[in-house]
């Protein structure tokens, strides 16, 4: 078997058909998305794009098997594989996070059509995600806590302040504060920061953007400010923590 004829056959053949496959950087986005949680922002993603097995939203498909509705199954299998490892690395319980991807994967097993088998992806993104934004509040007691968490969550982009929370939750500011503290251990300012440069870690580790970009996409006062923040947090500038971090996770685990 001569592996590197076959693939500079197969790489010579995409390269004469102009196929190109789907961008490694939006396949992160989609992975990284489920493993923070944001339950509405996946949706959101979902109904505007069609996701397909592999959990890309363009670009082509590898072919993994020449039956179309293999090709298919082997590909929500590697999907929800990634799913589980980016939930475990998040923080899910490694038995319940691979308990569950043994039972999806054999859901996808049992499918009998590609559209059964798209259905099964976003039921399982949704799923994990769900998990993962559940996991974030299971401590919490507090209903106004618990809702407090879900506002943030779903407006962690923009420039949010503790006064904005609780308007949103038609509830006196100070309560809301007292209330969060007590519960969480931190105060919501902490919790809003905190949430913040845990997902700018995330992109740093696994995308291409620049410190401004992730400074506007986080909803910063500005590029310095967000550095500043993020220096004062982790011990790190963001291109220091790039530089020690960039696609470091659970696949170089397995290579060391």
């Amino acid at each position: 078997m001569d592996i590197g004829r076959d693939l500079e056959k197969q790489l010579q053949s995409e390269r004469d058909n102009d196929v190109r496959r789907t961008a490694y950087d939006s396949e992160l986005r989609f992975y990284s998305l489920i493993s923070s949680g944001d339950v509405n922002a996946l949706k959101l993603y979902l109904e505007h794009r069609d996701i397909n097995a592999s959990g890309s939203t363009s670009g082509r498909k590898g072919i993994l098997s020449n039956n179309s509705l293999n090709n298919e199954k082997y590909h929500a299998v590697v999907m929800t594989a990634l799913i589980s490892r980016f939930c475990i690395e998040a923080g899910m319980d490694i038995a319940v996070s691979y308990t569950l991807s043994d039972i999806f994967i054999r859901r996808v097993d049992e499918a009998r059509s590609a559209d059964e088998i798209g259905e099964l992806c976003n039921t399982i993104a949704i799923e994990y995600c769900q998990r993962m934004s559940d996991l974030a509040k299971k401590q919490v007691v507090s209903r106004y806590v618990l809702l407090a968490i879900d506002y943030i969550r779903a407006h962690v982009q923009d420039n949010l302040t503790v006064e904005q929370v609780a308007n949103a939750l038609s509830v006196n500011t100070s309560y809301l504060s007292k209330l969060f503290k007590k519960d969480m251990g931190k105060s919501i300012s902490e919790y809003i920061r905190d949430s913040k440069i845990e997902i700018a870690e995330n992109m740093l580790r696994h995308l291409d953007d620049s410190s401004l970009e992730i400074a506007n996409y986080l909803g910063f006062s500005s590029q310095s400010h967000f550095i500043q923040v993020f220096k004062k947090q982790t011990g790190l500038t963001p291109e220091e923590y790039r530089k020690q971090h960039y696609h470091k996770s659970w696949i170089s685990d397995i290579d060391k």
